[in-house]
């Protein structure tokens, strides 16, 4: 692996890996025999000239990055802007080509390098991000009420937990025990500001009001979780089964000969839209006959209450796929019947 002298000596490759941290990224690129890497800055700047400088060297082949928290969101906004060809990946693809090298190595060069081999060599890649920034903003205060969500359920649990030891024991909280219990209400305030803020972006993302229309009807649907279904998912999708896969919702299988084993969900998926559509089916559990009936069949089964619940939230993802994709029509007598 050599150091590239220029930015141009990318614009010959036929792949290229990007691993990204922080601070920097480490981009590397195969040309034939030769692999060359070059260490940039993880900033606008230097982002934007390696885009410039790929497409006045014609480079139109693949581009591999990995999803790192919030840090690629830059090159894949950069990169969508100058229509490059970035394919943002899940790192358990990546891993699996990592664990198998013979040796291992494990540094950003080599990462890189494990990336771009992955141009060529892997059949499951996702389309080209196309990421743009009011996308971009909603995922990001999605992670943020997803963090807020939690800490506001530990925080709530402690307080109250200690409010009745309080009591029980006849002692006085004190000032530190009021204070708490203002924080708490403060955050509550402010989880529903962010909720509202989200639930605007997600409605301005939606260009098609039509689409927020067709999934407003499905059963537990609020305008929050129809402009996360209809954001969040690639509308190119083969099958509701990739929907579902995002979402975290699907079944893992485990067997060997003979043996079944019990599959759980997998949960690898966008956490805070699966928190919302498993709210989704509860609410509309409460609230639609259909889906009432559809649930004491299922707990007449033997299912328990959750997991008729994510039972029924796959269903709803199912039902959005075939509204928003094949273009069908709600129908609760079609859609419930069994």
């Amino acid at each position: 692996m050599k150091k590239a002298p220029t930015l141009a000596t990318f614009c010959g490759c036929t792949g290229m890996g990007i691993d990204v941290s922080k601070a920097t990224l480490e981009v590397v690129g195969i040309a034939g025999a030769e692999v060359w890497r070059m260490e940039i800055a993880n900033s606008e700047p230097e982002i934007e000239r390696l885009a410039q400088t790929l497409n006045a060297g014609g480079y139109r082949d693949k581009l591999i990055c990995e999803a790192t928290g919030h840090y690629h969101l830059l090159l894949g906004l950069v990169f969508a802007r100058h229509g490059l060809d970035l394919r943002i990946i899940n790192p358990l693809q990546s891993s699996k080509h990592q664990k198998s090298r013979v040796r291992k190595t494990k540094t950003d060069a080599v990462d890189g390098y494990v990336l771009a081999t992955m141009c060529a060599s892997e059949r499951d890649l996702p389309e080209a991000a196309s990421l743009q920034p009011e996308h971009v903003l909603a995922r990001l205060k999605q992670g943020q009420l997803h963090a807020l969500d939690k800490q506001l359920q530990r925080l709530g649990r402690s307080v109250s937990t200690y409010r009745e030891t309080y009591a029980q024991l006849g002692l006085a909280p004190g000032a530190s025990a009021a204070a708490l219990e203002r924080i708490v209400t403060e955050l509550k305030t402010v989880q529903r500001q962010l909720q509202k803020e989200l639930e605007l972006l997600l409605a301005h993302a939606m260009a098609d009001r039509n689409d927020m229309d067709k999934l407003r009807v499905l059963p537990g649907f609020s305008p929050m979780v129809a402009g996360l279904v209809g954001t969040a998912f690639n509308r190119q999708a083969r099958s509701e089964r990739s929907w579902v896969a995002y979402a975290g919702l699907d079944v893992s299988v485990r067997q060997s000969g003979t043996w079944r084993g019990r599959g759980k969900l997998t949960k690898r998926g966008n956490s805070y839209l699966r928190k919302r559509l498993y709210c989704a089916a509860w609410g509309a559990v409460m609230n639609y006959a259909e889906v009432r009936t559809y649930y004491d069949r299922l707990k007449a089964a033997g299912r328990n209450h959750v997991e008729a619940l994510c039972i029924i939230a796959r269903k709803l993802l199912r039902i959005a796929y075939a509204v928003l994709v094949k273009g069908k029509d709600y129908d609760h007598t079609i859609a419930f019947a069994s």
